[in-house]
């Protein structure tokens, strides 16, 4: 019994192995052509553009050249938390951050759905820019489209506020394992969706459908926060492609 136990101990490690194998087989196959090496030369730091009203804009911290502007049809890693006042009026709060996700967050620079408040703040983002963006209360930049997922709904009566540091910039969408995944398009991950992947992508030993009930169930048990028996975004432990900054 023990030794089953450390079989599926290691069949659950090796699949998360295998997802990152996989994301990074996917990667290097859709940006082959992709220079991610930023230009040598050095850029001065652009002046901060005049932000729509209902956001305001301060740098935190920026490094001593500017490597890169973010500019139209980029994406954005970055690493974030996000704040609201309490009801008390006097405290902020913590509602969500990449540490609470596990996992970097990626934005297109044109994206104005999944938080317009937010890409609106990181207009000509420098690569290691940190600022603090801050939506205002009732601003129709602070809807988040429910159609995306990614970014948790702020309260709109009082304003959110987002440290935000750019980690990369990159020229095109990173591959998303969840999306690849998601085979109905409803932002959950089932068990037949899982073992459908795996079985379609997984290595050998992979395909039997003892070895994929044992691996999914393992996934499954590990990540399911809410205990509805499948998988959000959230607790998807996905890999994206990764680039250090």
């Amino acid at each position: 019994m023990k030794m089953m136990k450390m079989s599926h101990l290691f069949l659950l490690d090796f699949v998360v192995v295998l997802l990152v194998l996989i994301a990074s087989a996917s990667a290097d196959a859709e940006h082959a052509e992709e220079d991610v090496v930023p230009p040598k030369e050095i850029i001065p730091h652009p002046d901060l553009p005049d932000f729509q009203e209902g956001v305001t804009v301060r740098v935190l911290d920026r490094l001593e050249s500017c490597a890169r502007v973010a500019a139209s049809g980029n994406w954005l890693e970055l690493q974030f938390v996000a704040k609201q006042m309490n009801d008390d009026g006097e405290n902020y709060e913590e509602f969500d951050s990449t540490e609470s996700r596990g996992r970097p967050l990626y934005i297109a620079v044109d994206d104005k759905e999944k938080l317009p408040g937010l890409t609106e703040g990181l207009r000509d983002v420098c690569v290691g820019e940190k600022r603090e963006i801050t939506i205002q209360a009732g601003s129709p930049l602070m809807q988040v489209d429910p159609r995306s997922a990614g970014l948790n709904q702020p309260q709109t009566d009082r304003p959110a506020v987002y440290e935000v540091m750019v980690r990369s910039i990159l020229d095109q969408q990173p591959v998303n394992m969840f999306a690849k995944i998601d085979l109905d398009s409803n932002n959950e991950l089932s068990r037949e969706e899982l073992k459908t992947y795996f079985r379609e992508h997984g290595l050998e030993g992979m395909t039997d459908d003892d070895t994929l009930d044992i691996v999914v169930e393992g996934l499954i048990r590990s990540n399911d926060m809410d205990n509805n028996d499948h998988l959000s975004d959230a607790e998807f432990p996905h890999p994206y492609e990764h680039i250090e900054l």
